[in-house]
């Protein structure tokens, strides 16, 4: 190596040392500084979006406690005696669920637990819907997992009547 340097000329060698210099400065530039840069503008784009989310969520939250408030000053027992099992079984059917209704099982005086399975979510909202405005029975748990085909899910839930 040294043989090669002495061998080279003054003006050879001035242009190799200004080249390692001049990469020696641009290689960290390029290599570290600007991705790290590149890195950091992601992130805080990701941080923007991240609490645009939790500003709705927190609205939403509010939304939710503000209807679940209204929903249960005007909610109703059924006046026709029928039992808590009988109205979610024959709305659940009604309402187009009956194949999906797999389960119900009274959980004491005021409440029920249903099983549906392969169930059209929309359908099962519209009835969850229906059960609360008509018959005042609202959604105390619910556990709902999505399903292979598009649109349907499986869902465990316990319904409470008002005051329960």
């Amino acid at each position: 190596m040294k043989e090669w340097w002495s061998g080279l000329q003054v003006s050879e060698r001035r242009i190799l040392i200004i080249g390692a210099v001049a990469l020696g400065l641009i290689l960290p530039y390029f290599g570290i500084w600007q991705p790290m840069k590149n890195d950091v503008a992601e992130l805080e784009k990701q941080v923007q979006e991240q609490q645009a989310v939790k500003r709705w969520m927190q609205q939403s939250s509010a939304e939710v406690q503000q209807l679940r408030g209204a929903g249960n000053s005007n909610s109703v027992r059924p006046q026709d005696g029928r039992s808590l099992l009988a109205v979610v079984d024959q709305t659940a059917k009604r309402s187009g669920l009956g194949p999906g209704l797999k389960r119900l099982e009274p959980e004491g005086q005021a409440s029920v637990k249903v099983w549906l399975e392969q169930v059209a979510f929309d359908q099962m909202v519209a009835w969850l819907t229906s059960l609360e405005q008509k018959n005042g029975l609202a959604v105390d748990t619910i556990t709902i997992d999505r399903q292979d085909m598009d649109g349907r899910v499986n869902a465990r839930m316990t319904l409470e009547a008002p005051g329960a």
